[in-house]
């Protein structure tokens, strides 16, 4: 079988935690190059994969012909020159959210990538999250009747790590541009793909820790053109106990006819429906349709990487589009840079 030969631009988080190990472990792909401007991090993260291409600029791996596919793994304000020059030279992409921190620079992705006719995949892996798909096929067929409200909350310690200094915080907030750029880029995509297009946004942020630039808490009121109305409430902020706050992780749809409750990061949801025999006996039901292991919390949300990697590889095997498309990427990121807007101007904003 034909190898799809891939790179890997950035080596930090989540090209270590998720990229690249699903390359590895996948049987359609070949991890062939890593490209990183640290070049002490790049060096030991080729040495442990056992990569033998390395680059420290991004543009002499994507003319070294080296490669069919990559991973870019970058900040989002980096991923339109990258993502512009990879199109350039015939390879298909595989970006991570957002797009970009920009509609101009999402909109020259969208023209290279149409231009030169290559596969572009946005990495809203938690698409792929099995009990989001569940909650979704419930919503399509009407098992809580006509959507009325849609709500996510999500607590995450963002881009704090244990022993980080208030300095190290302050920098690595603002190279995520924000909780709401962060975070809420994958809530905007989840709320679309369930409930459609949006029209009208109104958002407040705020920050609790002192010195920085950028959001660590927002809250975000949505109106969809189906008139579902909709609230993204969002804080970075180190909870340790995962069980403890495990309710403030979670995707909650009210319907007329019943209410779906879905785990942020996997793997169940709680349904109840008027028409469900099973919720007339029991009330709300517990669903993890596929089963990972409970002492391991992020287990799903692993399994969603790899899910998302072994989709964008065989649309490139298979000549087809990937299901999570440029549109959809735009989609997001004009959501999110809407709000932004709303909480700078402090009023709602249409969103086109």
């Amino acid at each position: 079988m034909k190898l799809v030969r891939v790179g890997v631009i950035g080596c930090g988080w989540i090209a270590q935690n998720a990229h690249i190990p699903a390359y590895i472990e996948n049987p359609k792909s070949k991890l062939i190059a890593l490209c990183d401007i640290n070049k002490e991090l790049l060096d030991n993260i080729a040495e442990k994969y056992e990569v033998k291409h390395r680059f420290t600029d991004y543009k002499k791996l994507l003319e070294s012909n080296l490669i069919d596919a990559i991973s870019i793994c970058t900040l989002a304000p980096t991923h339109s020159k990258i993502a512009t020059i990879a199109a350039r030279n015939g390879i298909h992409i595989l970006c991570e959210k957002p797009l970009a921190s920009n509609l101009k620079m999402g909109k020259e992705i969208s023209r290279a990538v149409n231009r030169n006719k290559v596969k572009f995949m946005s990495g809203f892996n938690y698409r792929f999250l099995p009990n989001h798909v569940k909650a979704k096929q419930f919503i399509d067929t009407g098992k809580i009747g006509e959507p009325i409200l849609i709500r996510g909350e999500v607590i995450t310690a963002g881009p704090y790590r244990p022993d980080m200094s208030e300095i190290d915080y302050k920098r690595e907030a603002e190279k995520y541009l924000g909780a709401f750029f962060d975070v809420g880029s994958h809530l905007a995509d989840l709320f679309i793909w369930m409930m459609g297009k949006p029209v009208e946004v109104y958002a407040t942020f705020s920050k609790h820790r002192n010195n920085l630039s950028v959001d660590d808490t927002a809250i975000v009121l949505i109106r969809f053109k189906s008139k579902v109305l909709g609230t993204i409430t969002i804080t970075w902020l180190d909870l340790p106990d995962y069980q403890a706050i495990a309710e403030s992780r979670m995707i909650e749809i009210i319907g007329t006819k019943g209410k779906i409750s879905s785990e942020f990061y996997g793997p169940s949801l709680f349904f109840y429906g008027i028409n469900s025999i099973t919720s007339k006996i029991k009330g709300k039901i517990k669903i993890t349709p596929i089963k990972f292991d409970p002492k391991v919390p992020d287990q799903a949300l692993k399994w969603s990487y790899q899910k998302e990697i072994n989709i964008f590889l065989e649309s490139i095997l298979k000549n087809k589009n990937p299901p999570i498309t440029l549109e959809d990427a735009m989609n997001s990121l004009k959501l999110v840079i809407s709000a932004y807007e709303s909480s700078r101007f402090k009023s709602v904003v249409s969103i086109g």
